[in-house]
């Protein structure tokens, strides 16, 4: 059984159609009532794990879930490869849940705030449920990912002032509208969170040492903590991971919390503008999820980010953007300093797909037109002939 309560006031909210937050404004928590770990080995993706997840119309399912996991070059390191998803990030797995809830509830528009992947997989999800989407989205979102949200049919509204902004407009809009926040509406964690369902049935029925995450408004970090506490408490497991987030150096709200030095002014900005997010609203739920898991939080420089984004590619076949990158370079990092060793396994979800950002062209280096190499030589003779 589905239930929604306030983490903050403890108030249930037992009405079919939610308000977005609590009348004490705190987002409102999700919990669905499950005993047996029941896989359905014929669902596809995620929906292997029906039975434990919200009830909804999957006819708009593309498939999304059961991304592989991958070995990467490092001693017990694995890359779980969630930007192969049908819209290219994770979102997916949410967006999916929260369309399927608005459909259900008879709703013929929706309206949503992003940096760009969030926007996109509920513009698709919306195409596929005949429900008309619109995407508010910073000015510095990747013009790709706006390419991408126009492509699904959905209409664009590019404002200025950040996250922060985008977010208070689409709150104003959604009057009229089905609200399909990925962060205010519960139900998208209860997507997410299947995540962690997919790296303990792929290591074989364990829990990782640690998961590594990248961390904005904290949609993977809650939801991996959210799935691995559910196997903890039923005992699938013997403890949490820790729970590593990761924020860029220019743009770090939480990891300033997290060591008590909140920042004087605004941030920078960074290259990786989907984590760009100044006050999460479920900010107190991140850094509990951190604390509980034994977790860190690590920041990470936009150079370190862009190098790691080329190396992912040219190394190991992986093309992420430079938000997806983050964590993995916070891996490195970590492994440099011997805060992880080669006996800890170690879970990096590669969250965003590199054709939204691709890694900058290099130039290439070229050859003066004087030196001296045979082909270019016997080339010359030719001409000159």
């Amino acid at each position: 059984m589905l239930k929604f309560f306030c983490p903050k006031c403890g108030k249930i909210c037992e009405d079919a159609i939610r308000p977005v937050s609590c009348a004490c404004g705190s987002p409102l928590k999700s919990s669905l009532h499950w005993t047996s770990f029941d896989v359905d080995k014929d669902g596809v993706g995620m929906w292997r794990y029906a039975p434990l997840l919200p009830a909804i119309d999957t006819s708009i399912s593309m498939g999304e879930g059961w991304t592989p996991l991958v070995a990467g070059r490092s001693e017990n390191l694995f890359y779980k490869l969630e930007y192969i998803s049908p819209t290219g990030s994770f979102k997916d797995r949410g967006a999916v849940i929260v369309i399927g809830e608005a459909r259900s509830l008879g709703y013929e528009a929706v309206v949503q705030d992003s940096s760009g992947n969030a926007g996109a997989a509920v513009a698709a999800y919306a195409a596929r449920g005949g429900i008309k989407a619109t995407v508010v989205v910073p000015n510095d979102t990747p013009e790709m990912k706006k390419r991408q949200i126009e492509d699904y049919g959905a209409n664009l509204v590019v404002v200025k002032g950040g996250r922060s902004n985008a977010a208070a407009i689409a709150m104003e809009m959604a009057g009229s509208m089905f609200y399909a926040s990925h962060v205010w509406n519960p139900l998208f964690l209860e997507g997410t969170r299947t995540v962690a369902f997919e790296i303990w049935e792929q290591l074989g029925g364990k829990a990782p040492d640690a998961v590594i995450v990248p961390a904005g408004n904290g949609t993977m970090l809650l939801g991996v903590f959210k799935g691995f506490k559910e196997l903890l408490q039923r005992n699938r497991i013997k403890r949490l991971p820790k729970i590593i987030a990761v924020q860029a150096a220019n743009f770090a709200p939480l990891f300033e919390i997290w060591n008590n030095s909140p920042a004087a002014g605004d941030f920078q900005t960074t290259v990786a503008e989907g984590i760009s997010v100044k006050e999460p609203p479920r900010m107190k739920e991140m850094i509990d999820a951190v604390r509980v898991s034994r977790g860190e939080v690590v920041v990470v420089s936009d150079g370190a980010i862009l190098a790691e984004q080329e190396r992912l590619a040219r190394e190991e076949g992986l093309l992420v953007e430079p938000t997806a990158a983050v964590a993995p370079a916070a891996e490195r990092m970590l492994r440099k300093s011997g805060a992880i060793t080669d006996r800890e396994t170690v879970v990096v979800p590669l969250t965003g797909n590199g054709l939204k950002k691709p890694p900058s062209k290099r130039t290439k280096k070229q050859a003066p037109p004087e030196e001296e190499r045979p082909l270019f030589s016997e080339y010359r003779k030719k001409v000159k002939e």
